[in-house]
């Protein structure tokens, strides 16, 4: 468990698929302003992403929230970065607002689309991170190399589900 977060703040809290929530039209907001808008998709597309990305099988897009609120949302992607079409499932997307931060909520989102990725009998799963490298290998991620993602060095990770 994080630091400084009450037990009961993380048992509050509920991951599901992004089209079973209430607050997919926010997360879909908070995605497309953060990577979505860059790559030129419109709000639109987002938010029929996320509707149509309901698991089990990749692409799921998972939601957590607590106390009729979004805290964050990552996903089990089948492709992630454009560089290594050969690596699959992928972890994307892990996003957590910023008032929710340092909570637990990351930790976790990415456990359950690990356990998600294991369910679905993968034996690995991939993610990539410009900054958080630190973050995931704390989580038993293991850096796999360097790679380029929108002309910037990435951190590209692995893990057993």
């Amino acid at each position: 468990m994080t630091a400084g977060v009450a037990p009961d703040y993380l048992r509050r809290m509920l991951i599901r698929p992004a089209a079973e929530s209430p607050h997919l039209p926010e997360v879909a907001a908070w995605l497309h302003a953060q990577w979505w808008a860059m790559d030129g998709h419109a709000l639109a597309e987002t938010e029929a992403f996320l509707r149509a990305a309901t698991g089990p099988a990749a692409p799921c897009v998972l939601i957590a929230e607590r106390d009729g609120q979004p805290l964050g949302t990552a996903t089990l992607d089948r492709e992630d970065l454009p560089s290594r079409p050969e690596l699959s499932p992928w972890l994307a997307s892990v996003l957590v607002a910023p008032a929710h931060r340092r909570q637990g909520v990351a930790t976790a989102l990415v456990a359950e689309v690990r356990r998600r990725a294991a369910a679905l009998g993968h034996a690995r799963l991939w993610l990539f991170t410009p900054d958080q490298a630190p973050f995931y290998a704390a989580r038993g991620w293991v850096p796999e190399g360097e790679e380029t993602w929108r002309d910037r060095p990435v951190r590209l990770m692995s893990c057993r589900p």
